[in-house]
């Protein structure tokens, strides 16, 4: 049998297990309930038990939050992933512990093309650098950059920008923005393009039009724009546009010519209530740098197993793709 390697995505209640080639897709792959430490060590064990003939050569976790100093604490869980812990658990010789971005970073060179709809006509630049953000699953805003190395491959590293502030185009954004500033404190792009933040747009705006205090669920609000209420197709209407506006700030921020990939099968859940169009608008609207920006890509990635495919790259032996942490 090849080479096969261990990688695990944990988001803080369920974990994704896979054996893979390295620099593949996982030929295996299970779900398991995974909320706690324990959970995550016997899931492992009882994975490699069943699937693996010997240890795999490598193994690479990610979840959504910093790794740092060998440890990485979840955000919004309790869940904490231990380098250390987990190379004893997977007996793998090499053990790579990453940020559930920088392993989407880290799958862009090998994404297939049905897995991206382009968002406006712009085509990637290859020498320059691409970006990665969320949210993956509308619980957080992931974001990493890959940058290319100078010689024949790319680096990959991780940021938290989806904590910085969140900016208002217009009268009507800065109104929202301060009802959620009034009932969050910070508001930052992370607070919007959230399934909170669907419901707490939706609650801003309704206050705002001198309704009822109402906090519906993120379902609710959607099931209601599909019957056309013009409240809640506005609440989409803004989330789009605060899309393209954060996609573009990371473009500006990394000078990302190759593109910016919004891995999100949460964004593609809303189907036509995602407004591409204003989307693009939001994203190339930049004031004097415009026209710098109608030149680069804007991709959604609607797939799952992005994170894996990137911690298989990671994997890789032959030096064509590293980290920086």
């Amino acid at each position: 049998m090849a080479d096969q390697v261990l990688l695990g995505e944990a988001n803080g209640k369920t974990l994704v297990l896979g054996l893979a080639t390295p620099g593949a897709l996982p030929s295996i792959r299970t779900t398991v309930p995974c909320a706690d430490e324990g959970a995550l060590m016997a899931a492992i064990a009882a994975f490699l038990d069943e699937h693996a003939a010997a240890p795999p050569s490598c193994a690479a976790f990610c979840a959504p939050g910093p790794a740092i100093d060998g440890v990485l604490q979840l955000t919004r869980y309790p869940l904490r992933l231990d380098r250390d812990r987990l190379a004893e658990a997977s007996g793998a010789s090499s053990l790579k512990l990453v940020n559930n971005f920088l392993a989407r970073a880290a799958a862009m060179p090998l994404l297939p093309d049905p897995w991206l709809e382009a968002i406006g006509e712009a085509r990637p630049r290859g020498e320059a650098p691409a970006a990665a953000m969320g949210p993956v699953t509308g619980e957080g805003l992931g974001m990493a950059i890959l940058n290319p190395d100078g010689f024949v491959g790319w680096v990959a590293s991780p940021g938290e920008g989806g904590h910085a502030d969140l900016a208002a185009a217009d009268d009507r954004e800065a109104d929202v923005i301060a009802v959620l500033r009034a009932q969050h404190g910070h508001v930052s792009s992370e607070t919007v393009l959230t399934i909170d933040g669907t419901r707490d747009i939706h609650r801003a705006l309704t206050l705002l039009a001198g309704g009822p205090d109402a906090r519906l669920t993120r379902d609710e609000v959607q099931t209601l724009a599909e019957g056309g209420d013009p409240t809640a197709q506005l609440t989409f209407q803004l989330q789009s546009g605060w899309v393209g506006a954060v996609a573009g700030n990371l473009a500006l921020t990394a000078g990302a010519r190759s593109g910016v990939y919004m891995f999100s099968p949460f964004i593609a859940s809303w189907g036509a209530q995602f407004d591409r169009g204003v989307c693009r608008t939001r994203f190339e609207a930049k004031g004097r740098m415009a026209g710098y920006m109608t030149g680069v890509p804007l991709y959604l990635v609607g797939a799952d197993d992005c994170g894996l495919l990137g911690l298989s790259a990671l994997c890789q032996s032959n030096g064509l793709l590293s980290m920086a942490v």
